[in-house]
């Protein structure tokens, strides 16, 4: 019965059409305390409301790989995943996501406001819903860092000021784009030097001056304490 994923990116929700009519509902998610609130504030409430039966899968993380083998497979066996946007963008560009049109599937604001207009540019597209907006960030042990503390992520590829293991979440997202920063590309032009294998060349050099003095702790799961 399920056809395609609907996507929840930046984090965003996805969904497949026949979900609604279905005994049980798979949604993908990242797991732990997250996870956790989803079932408290969304599962919860819907199973209550419908009878459907929500069933819990922790692999966002690997989402747009177990979706393109389950569409080989011609299996897609989840409905709900949520993914971060660049996951979203490109699950939606290879026609894994099904296509969400918001001012007429998603409720308008109280004000009636079409939920595009509401929501804001970048926020909505035609395969995924926002759910949530975050920020990823550094911190740091004042006991190790000596008397000048870190003033930006740059400070991570500063081996010599901040010896030491630093740790790098296993996804390229965030990562490639710091590394770049760090490396003197403007904000502005991130995105596009990134575009080109030159600036993947560029980026994967700049991570490899860490790589190179072990200083890399590849943390492979969210939402669980990373002891360095």
């Amino acid at each position: 019965m399920k056809i395609k994923t609907i996507m929840l990116g930046g984090a965003a929700f996805a969904m497949s059409a026949t979900a609604a009519l279905a005994e049980d509902m798979t949604i993908v998610s990242w797991g732990g305390a997250y996870t956790a609130s989803q079932q408290a504030a969304y599962h919860d409430p819907y199973s209550a409301m419908t009878g459907v039966n929500i069933i819990n899968d922790a692999s966002s993380g690997e989402a747009v790989a177990k979706l393109r083998a389950m569409s080989e497979a011609g299996n897609i066996t989840w409905d709900v995943v949520d993914v971060v946007a660049a996951d979203a963008l490109r699950l939606c560009d290879e026609g894994l996501a099904l296509e969400i049109d918001a001012d007429t599937q998603l409720a308008d604001a109280p004000d009636g406001t079409k939920a595009k207009d509401d929501f804001g540019d970048l926020m909505v597209n035609e395969c995924f819903i926002p759910q949530i907006v975050y920020s990823t960030t550094f911190g740091y042990r004042k006991d190790l860092v000596g008397s000048t503390a870190p003033t930006s992520v740059c400070s991570v590829f500063d081996t010599a000021a901040y010896p030491g293991k630093r740790s790098l979440e296993k996804r390229p997202i965030n990562n490639m784009e710091w590394a770049l920063m760090c490396d003197g590309v403007a904000k502005a032009d991130v995105y596009d030097v990134l575009a080109t294998d030159e600036g993947q060349a560029r980026a994967f050099a700049k991570l490899d001056t860490i790589k190179g003095e072990c200083n890399l702790v590849v943390c492979g799961r969210r939402h669980s304490t990373v002891t360095c």
